[in-house]
């Protein structure tokens, strides 16, 4: 039997390069779900900006549907008979120059966007038509109207935009 003091001479360190390498791996494995945590945060953040900027155009959608009356129309050319319109004397620079000078603001404050939701209605064509009703015959005409509006998100760099187009009869 050996003395007490000459039994430690004889250990390797076995436990503490086991304890180390365990560690090791445990902290790796904490790192990678705080990364993923992360992760998951930003893209939850991302997305709630896009449902707050797609709620910011549809407002401003439905508040334009509600018009549909322009008071700045953009002839866009579509109409059947394309000798008829008149083209833009110059092309807008940009998208968002175009934006400034046809877009109306959507005015209720909805608080969470950066920027406030714009729409811009624009007449698309005009389409005479005729409807029989009992073996007469009611003239009518029917306007069609594009309706695009956007809204930011909750930061400016976020942006939806959402369109829609609608026939307007009246008769003759």
């Amino acid at each position: 039997m050996q003395p007490p003091l000459l039994r430690g001479l004889h250990q390797r360190g076995a436990a503490l390069v086991v304890s180390l390498l365990l560690l090791l791996v445990m902290t790796l494995l904490a790192l990678g779900a705080s990364h993923s945590t992360q992760l998951q945060e930003r893209m939850a953040g991302n997305q709630r900006d896009m449902e707050v900027a797609l709620q910011g155009a549809e407002a401003a959608l439905r508040a334009a549907e509600e018009l549909l009356v322009p008071t700045k129309t953009v002839n866009t050319c579509a109409a059947p008979n394309p000798g008829s319109c008149e083209a833009y004397e110059e092309l807008p620079a940009s998208m968002d120059e175009w934006w400034r000078d046809w877009a109306r603001t959507y005015e209720p404050d909805l608080g969470q966007v950066a920027d406030e939701p714009e729409f811009v209605i624009e007449h698309v064509a005009e389409s005479p038509d005729s409807l029989s009703v009992g073996g007469s015959y009611l003239n009518m005409v029917r306007d069609f109207h594009r309706v695009t509006a956007r809204s930011s998100g909750v930061t400016s760099s976020t942006r939806v935009v959402v369109q829609s187009t609608h026939a307007r009869i009246s008769f003759e």
